[in-house]
């Protein structure tokens, strides 16, 4: 199952909702173009209020358009099926859950928080699924010549980037500039629920932020990566503990 922001890709048989799963699109279409177009094409359905398209390779050939309401989107679905633009067929299905812009509108502000954590816990274990995944896919087409001096291959986490990491209740803290102390760490986290304490690692710019549980970890990671601390205003990386 792939992912794009704020809404998960649809599959056949998911339940009517007001985001529609959009995808066999022109790759080569401008973006800009491409949402001006589905825009003339699915507003005949009812009110859209977003419509989502990334430019990125993986996420070429797809959009999400998002409706006021389920209907419209039930009704795009059923006529829409097959249209072609741009010389392919549309392939069209309801998104498997709904869009952040659906629970920003439609839910309070707890729902739609608890949304988008929910969202972002399983985009980073699906990424440390596909890293883990990579690391063990070989290397060398079969019968190439082996190097000179081969190196040991990482296995296990060691072999998972750090921004690939399952979550956990451990942020792992770098990029630290020399003004930026436990201390000032502390003054940082701590105003995060279940934030426990702060672990510098001697002579060197990281420490450790430690929370009670898994999802306050992910809060607080989602707020403070790459905010500018320190004199300096260096960009703090903040990725999870490696287990």
């Amino acid at each position: 199952m792939e992912k794009m922001e704020g809404v998960q890709v649809a599959h056949s048989g998911n339940a009517p909702n007001a985001t529609v799963y959009v995808r066999n699109l022109e790759e080569r279409i401008k973006i800009d173009l491409l949402v001006e177009t589905l825009r003339d094409i699915f507003e005949s359905c009812g009110e859209i209020v977003d419509i989502v398209a990334k430019k990125s390779l993986k996420r070429k050939g797809q959009a999400f358009i998002v409706f006021d309401d389920p209907a419209s989107a039930a009704q795009a679905v059923e006529d829409i099926q097959g249209f072609e633009v741009f010389g392919k067929p549309m392939q069209l299905a309801f998104a498997r859950t709904p869009s952040d812009e659906t629970v920003k509108r439609k839910g309070t502000e707890e729902e739609f928080e608890a949304h988008k954590r929910r969202r972002l816990t399983e985009k980073e274990r699906k990424q440390a699924a596909e890293a883990k995944e990579a690391q063990n896919k070989p290397k060398r087409p079969a019968g190439a010549a082996e190097p000179q001096k081969p190196r040991p291959a990482k296995t296990g986490a060691a072999a998972i980037p750090d921004e690939y990491l399952p979550p956990n209740k451990i942020l792992f803290l770098q990029n630290l500039p020399k003004d930026v102390d436990a201390d000032a760490l502390t003054a940082i986290f701590e105003r995060f629920d279940g934030f426990q304490e702060i672990r510098a690692v001697p002579f060197k710019p990281m420490a450790f932020a430690e929370f009670d549980t898994e999802q306050q970890a992910i809060t607080a990671k989602e707020a403070t990566a790459n905010m500018q601390v320190g004199a300096e205003n260096k960009p703090m990386k903040v990725t999870f503990q490696r287990q």
